[in-house]
């Protein structure tokens, strides 16, 4: 009788911790997948709609995923800058315009849809990790027009873009950089609200990232490739964003410490996505002093 209640409990056992795994295996899964394929934030603002004209362009990455953008030229297009324009993820392009209309007045202005997101191609986001070669697609694409220096602003996904592309791309003479993130394997465990739980399901879906897109999310690091950068940047942060913890811009921080040309706007007060109400002053004369 004992060894059958012992044999009984050993199956209990064995059949809980197959539960166990499988919880953590699907839970992984599922994240991974929304993670890559997530629901987008398509919007339906154009350039028409503000007044602007524009064009509607498209251009090929080097792996073979066609994306579509946005040239709204300057009134004298052949004499002003250009500055592209990185949306964050999972939104698009039209989601930051407004904010960034007022650059009009004094560059042209390049936006374009990452890799599955908006209107461009691609079976799935990397956010931030393939992206990279959106942004040298994009650069590539300008200099057919005569385009040999660009600035760039980017947001969240945008920002970590523009700060992981600019030391292989010599075009790149200035960053803004918003809301980045500093390595992408430390916003994993972002994913989970499971305060003992998380720290594993995030392991797990890194290791979903290595097995089925060959992508070690170690290696998606703004804060190393922010090392390498002597062009000017503009590192700007909330402390009370709660999407990319301040902790982040920290690093970030840190690994310009030794580029003279980094600047850092630190906000007390905004959140993810907020815009405080010296934005344009700031960022135009960024652009107008470094381009």
């Amino acid at each position: 009788m004992t060894q059958v209640a012992g044999a009984k409990t050993v199956r209990l056992m064995l059949f809980g911790l197959f539960l166990i795994v499988l919880f953590f295996l699907v839970s992984s899964l599922w994240a991974f997948y929304m993670s890559v394929r997530p629901p987008k934030i398509t919007s339906r603002i154009s350039p028409k709609d503000l007044g602007l004209n524009y064009q509607t362009v498209s251009f090929a990455t080097d792996d073979g995923v066609t994306l579509r953008g946005w040239f709204i030229p300057h009134k004298d297009a052949a004499a002003a800058k250009t500055i592209v324009a990185l949306h964050g993820y999972p939104a698009d392009k039209g989601n930051i315009l407004p904010a960034l209309v007022f650059l009009c007045e004094r560059y042209n202005l390049f936006l374009f849809d990452s890799r599955y997101l908006g209107e461009s191609e691609g079976s799935y986001s990397t956010v931030g990790a393939k992206e990279v070669k959106d942004l040298i697609a994009a650069i590539a694409f300008l200099r057919t027009r005569g385009v040999r220096e660009v600035g760039v602003w980017g947001f969240s996904m945008g920002g970590a873009v523009a700060l992981m592309t600019a030391p292989s791309a010599p075009e790149i003479k200035a960053v803004v950089s918003q809301s980045s993130y500093a390595r992408l394997d430390l916003l994993a465990p972002a994913l989970f609200r499971l305060p003992v739980l998380k720290s594993p399901l995030a392991w797990l879906t890194t290791l979903w990232a290595k097995i089925f897109l060959g992508i070690n999310l170690r290696e998606v690091s703004p804060k190393d490739a922010a090392r390498d950068l002597n062009i000017p940047v503009l590192l700007i942060h909330s402390k009370h964003d709660s999407m990319i913890p301040f902790d982040h811009a920290l690093m970030l921080q840190e690994s310009l410490k030794n580029n003279p040309k980094a600047q850092f706007w630190f906000d007390e007060h905004l959140v993810h996505g907020q815009f405080a109400a010296e934005y344009k002053e700031r960022i135009g004369g960024f652009f107008d002093s470094n381009l």
